[in-house]
């Protein structure tokens, strides 16, 4: 099968966490030929001989992006895992610097240059707040001078160390109470406030994920800004950004109910360029290559979006990455715990039980490499629970913040355990009132092993 310019508008993922690699690389270049590809999970060794081994077979520069909000150990075996961003928006901007820094070094030794970070939605809070359910600990703060602050220097800490920072969720996920995986993303208000992170950092920035999120009081339409033009506007039109925008995962629902390969066309005419993570990569790009013969895509809007891609390979190509340096974000980590509103039982005694209510896999894994015991909603506690418990109530796809089962809150009030609460920073406001312990602001094993430290 001949090339065609639309082969670059696509990024299929490989998923190495779910058994998937080589061979299903290997069946997008056979079919087409997309020069990025979005990688999931595995060891830096097999990212690393995948990335060389696709390049080989390719005859052409490819380029590998991640979603890395908490350091490459979030998704590949042996790389750091770094603080939730809700974390790094309470320890300042060196820490926050420090961590777009070994985030890009530890990344490109994977060869992963594009990182698909920070996220630049506000996480507002109050009792009246409208915020998302999949956002919560993964923002920097509520307002956005603070999330450009802290952003910024996130930002500036990738770039130097030779990595492609992706800013998301644009025009801000936010300002919608749904979670866009499952339904679409709503606002029945002005974008507003949440776009003012993406218009300060805008110079920083060469690409910007836009998310599946509809704001009817700008496009009456109602459809998303993965394929709406008037939302796509402000972007391109208003601020003149001419960097890459990358869609959010095709395969979210908030995307639309209709066969992506027919919304496809909508979204490059509106102004993205790269559509990530379709259901089938290969039916999307003949899809794409029969509208253009057609013409009913744009051919001036396919060159477009390719040399913005190509550009941003480029950037990759000429830029040497860094080599890690030593982090400092240990120093001022315990500033990180806030006592509950039952009060600080004025010690950190080791959890021996962990409470799923919406951990992330390698939270649940780092735990139990540890010796933790796991325990979902769905079951019992045990009749006694142990001396300290740590909730995992973050951001997660589908869950939202859920509610602790009624038999562990009377468990947790029988028992009168250290309690730790590890995630979203609404989860406090939803813990029994008599629970003693320490809130830490987000998910990552970086912050669950300061209550498995030696000697604490």
């Amino acid at each position: 099968m001949p090339y065609r310019i639309t082969d670059c508008l696509i990024a299929p993922a490989i998923r190495l966490d779910k058994g998937e690699g080589l061979a299903e690389a290997l069946r997008c270049l056979r079919e087409f030929d997309p020069r990025v590809f979005l990688i999931f999970g595995g060891d830096q060794e097999d990212v690393e001989w995948l990335h060389e081994t696709l390049e080989h077979e390719a005859g052409h520069p490819i380029l590998f992006a991640a979603d890395l909000e908490r350091g490459a150990g979030q998704q590949f075996g042996g790389l750091t895992p770094l603080p939730d961003a809700w974390a790094l928006g309470q320890l300042g901007p060196e820490a926050a610097y420090d961590a777009g820094h070994r985030t890009a070094a530890e990344a490109a030794s994977a060869g992963v240059r594009w990182i698909y970070a920070p996220v630049l939605d506000l996480h507002r809070q109050g009792p009246n707040a409208i915020n998302s359910p999949i956002i919560a600990n993964r923002a920097f703060g509520a307002y956005p001078e603070k999330v450009v602050e802290i952003a910024g220097a996130f930002i500036k800490g990738i770039t130097d160390a030779g990595g492609i920072p992706c800013a998301k969720h644009f025009p801000g996920h936010g300002a919608c109470p749904q979670d866009s995986h499952l339904e679409p993303g709503v606002s029945f208000e002005e974008p507003g406030d949440h776009l003012i992170p993406f218009k300060e950092l805008l110079p920083l920035l060469p690409s910007i994920m836009v998310g599946h999120l509809e704001f009817p009081l700008v496009d009456e339409s109602s459809k998303p800004a993965t394929r709406s033009k008037y939302l796509m506007d402000i972007l391109r039109k208003d601020w003149g950004y001419n960097g890459l925008a990358v869609s959010d995962a095709l395969r979210m629902s908030g995307y639309g109910s209709e066969p992506h390969e027919e919304l496809a066309v909508e979204s490059i005419h509106a102004g993205v360029d790269l559509l990530l993570y379709p259901e089938d990569p290969v039916a999307l790009a003949i899809t794409l290559r029969d509208a253009m013969e057609r013409g009913d895509l744009s051919e001036e809007c396919a060159h477009q979006s390719a040399q913005r891609v190509e550009d941003l390979l480029r950037i990759a190509l000429d830029t040497e990455p860094a080599k890690p340096r030593p982090l400092v974000l240990g120093g001022g980590m315990k500033s990180l715990f806030r006592p509950l509103t039952g009060g600080s039982p004025g010690r950190y005694p080791r959890p021996d039980l962990a409470l799923n209510l919406s951990g992330t896999p390698d939270a649940i894994s780092f735990l139990e490499e540890f010796g933790v015991a796991i325990a979902g909603p769905d079951q019992m506690p045990p009749a006694d629970l142990p001396e300290a418990i740590v909730i995992l109530w973050g951001a997660s796809v589908g869950k939202g913040l859920p509610d602790i089962p009624g038999a562990w809150v009377e468990a947790i009030q029988h028992s009168h355990p250290v309690v730790y609460i590890a995630g979203s920073p609404d989860a406090p406001q939803k813990a029994p009132a008599s629970a003693r312990g320490y809130f830490l602001p987000g998910l990552s094993p970086a912050l669950l092993s300061l209550l498995l430290a030696e000697g604490e």
